[in-house]
């Protein structure tokens, strides 16, 4: 809860992050340097060749084809798996061919830190270099990172902070889409065949390997191949920060920030022609299969955007006796724009010229769009706690963004917190084993204007039409409506109620947390068109419609301590949460089953209906004796086909049957296991986690 007085953003969350500033002494050089090695983890292998064919040819035959007319004959698939013939009859091991068991990284930190009473400062410089995992030229990434930190004491009671950051990032990857929206080289991968060799005798000619389309991973992976996407970005930030410490009022501080960041990105796409070959060892003569991207297309793109970020603050922190008081009241204002243009050529005579002047002018393509948002916040906080045992915080934001109309437009968002440290109560002083007990609360509420489709949908109006109409003797550019607007549209809210127990024990020897949240997600935006008849007669407006609830828990326990050189902190967690409708709008269900396996509201947000199976069938025996029907009949069922169970003993096999299979594709369980152990100058950090609680019954 205490995320709410960040208030527009805080929806799903706050991660604060404080860079290194620097310190008093004299220069101190860091310099860092790393060698990692980075490995797939776990994935499924295809099958070989040999395995393929026997598989194809099976498939072929138990759906009712003659076997004369398989793919493969018995012949083909005894020498796919002897594989002695690299070309007529190959295996390759797509996987092999293509990856890298390890993909080397290198990192390189510099850093500098110092300073006087009067001025400290913190420099930085880093690069990183990443390669692929794809083995031929697929591509790296790079990354130059700049920051300068200057915290400077102009008056007894003025001080100035500066930051200067800045990070540029070169991205070299593979083809994968521009347009057209074909499957990434990792989709690629699983329809590249391992009937097919790899390599053809001469090397300039590219072999044919059937893969999604006409292409297959290996080309598709080879920006010398198929083509490139290069993209340039540099994020600039620059922030000044002053701060006064009022003389006349003790404890009483202002301070006025001011944030400036901005991003520039380049995108190069380059789509390449590629000739595809079969090879005859005995004529010794190559033949085209298949061309992968018969019409050459280059796309640059630039984007450019920018936001100021101002803050004016009155802080007052004081301790009268055991009574310590903090409060602050802030106002804030941020402007944002960004805009970006593309243009394209199709048409390349040749591949060589990678420049838009080589391309066809009949094959323009080219677009624009320029985006403006504005937030303005109102920030209060309080403070207050009694002999470090009785703790408050309280806060409330008010937040205007622009994307809501006038009269909707401002949200309100209160927290508190409050927290009990027990150990700390005269009761406790005598039990010398309890170095930390402490019962902690809050409730907040926060929100999010960062909703997809929210973006000005008060306004009605039009936009240009995303496909011609006919008029006159051409197609013609037009304009369509944008729906109806909604005057009411509104902020999501997030009420948040979180309850938790810290504790430590034997100087640390043990400690841990549990805690648990229930969070309330309302004002989910969505649209009619499941309760509402489609002879309605327009685009029905947005509103906020929806909400669902979450709730979940985390245990921590761990042990940390010393003996002689030999220094240890090891921890482990596990947690659970999921999510369910409260409201979901959607039709009046008749039938059961259709309530059952459709309605949303006061159910679960991730289920999964399907078939529920039992094993395969083995023979034809076991066909014969279905006392059921599946859909298309059971005259076309076969040994191997997948035996469905009748749910509802209505002698059929339909959607009825369908039951819950699946539980999403994100964990409800999530656990770690962290160990960091030092014995003199040597140390050892090691990290397990896992997740598990989703695809499954």
């Amino acid at each position: 809860a205490s995320a709410s007085i960040y208030g527009a953003r805080a929806g799903n969350g706050v991660i604060l992050i404080t860079t290194k500033r620097g310190e008093t002494s004299k220069p101190v050089l860091n310099l860092n340097l790393s060698q990692t090695f980075q490995g797939i983890t776990t994935m499924p292998k295809p099958v070989n060749s040999g395995q393929y064919a026997e598989l194809t040819r099976e498939q072929w035959i138990q759906s009712g084809q003659p076997e004369e007319s398989s793919p493969f004959t018995q012949e083909d698939v005894e020498k796919y798996y002897n594989s002695n013939d690299p070309y007529l009859y190959p295996n390759t091991d797509w996987y092999n061919e293509l990856f890298r068991k390890w993909s080397p990284q290198q990192q390189y930190n510099l850093s500098v830190r110092g300073g006087s009473e009067k001025i400290k400062y913190y420099g930085f410089l880093g690069y990183l270099d990443q390669s692929t995992v794809f083995k031929t030229n697929g591509g790296d990434y790079k990354r130059y990172n700049f920051q300068s930190n200057i915290d400077a004491k102009i008056l007894d009671n003025l001080s100035l902070s500066l930051t200067i950051a800045s990070i540029v990032q070169d991205r070299n990857f593979p083809q994968e889409s521009i347009s057209s929206g074909e499957a990434s080289a990792w989709g690629w991968f699983w329809s590249t065949l391992p009937i097919y060799p790899a390599h053809l005798p001469d090397p300039t000619m590219v072999s044919y390997a059937n893969g999604a389309g006409t292409g297959g991973a290996h080309i598709i992976s080879n920006r010398e191949l198929a083509g490139y996407s290069d993209t340039d970005t540099q994020n600039n930030n620059g922030t000044i920060e002053l701060k006064y410490d009022f003389k006349f009022i003790k404890g009483l501080s202002a301070k006025l920030f001011a944030n400036y960041s901005n991003y520039n990105s380049d995108n190069k796409s380059f789509r390449k022609t590629v000739h595809q070959y079969v090879y005859d060892p005995e004529s010794d003569i190559y033949s085209l299969r298949g061309t992968f991207n018969a019409d050459p297309e280059l796309i640059q793109r630039h984007d450019k955007g920018r936001t100021i970020t101002e803050q004016f603050s009155l802080y007052y922190d004081r301790t009268f006796d055991k009574h310590h008081v903090s409060a602050l009241t802030l106002y804030e204002a941020i402007d944002s724009k960004s805009d970006y243009f593309l243009t394209g050529r199709k048409g390349f005579i040749t591949t060589a010229v990678d420049q838009l002047y080589a391309g066809s002018t009949s094959s323009i393509s080219n677009d624009g769009r320029a985006y403006e948002s504005g937030r303005t916040s109102y920030v209060s906080r309080l403070n207050y706690s009694y002999a470090d045992r009785y703790l408050l915080e309280a806060t409330f934001r008010a937040d205007a963004s622009d994307r809501f109309p006038s009269n909707s437009r401002w949200g309100y968002f209160p927290s508190v917190s409050l927290g009990w440290r027990i150990s700390e109560e005269s009761f406790m002083q005598g039990i010398s084993f309890i170095d930390n007990l402490k019962l902690r609360g809050s409730y907040g509420v926060s929100g999010s204007d960062q909703v997809a489709g929210s973006v000005y949908r008060y306004l009605s109006g039009y936009s240009i039409a995303s496909y011609p109409f006919l008029l006159g003797s051409g197609n013609q550019i037009g304009l369509q409506s944008i729906g109806l607007a909604n005057k009411e549209i509104t902020w999501e809210t997030l009420k948040i109620s979180n309850v938790g127990f810290d504790f430590s024990l034997l100087n640390s020897k043990l400690y841990g947390t549990l805690e648990g949240f229930y969070r309330k997600r309302s004002g989910i935006l969505g649209t009619r068109s499941n309760s509402m008849p489609t002879t309605f007669g327009a685009v029905l407006p947005i509103e906020n419609l929806n909400s669902q609830n979450s709730k979940g828990f985390e245990f921590e326990l761990g042990t940390s301590g010393r003996a002689n050189n030999l220094m240890w902190d090891v921890s482990g967690n596990i947690s659970w949460s999921r999510a369910k409708w409260d409201y979901y709008d959607e039709p009046n269900y008749d039938d059961p089953d259709q309530e059952r396996i459709n309605k949303h509201s006061g159910n679960w947000t991730d289920r999964q209906f399907g078939y529920q199976v039992d094993g395969l069938f083995t023979s034809q025996a076991e066909i014969d004796a279905l006392t059921y029907d599946y859909p298309t009949g059971n005259s076309l069922l076969r040994p191997g086909d997948i035996r469905i169970i009748d749910q509802n003993d209505d002698g059929i096999i339909d959607w009825k049957d369908q039951v819950e299979i699946g539980q999403g594709t994100v964990p409800h369980w999530m656990f770690g296991l962290n160990s960091n152990l030092k014995y003199k100058n040597f140390d050892l950090s090691v990290l397990f986690q896992g997740a598990f609680g989703h695809f499954s019954t």
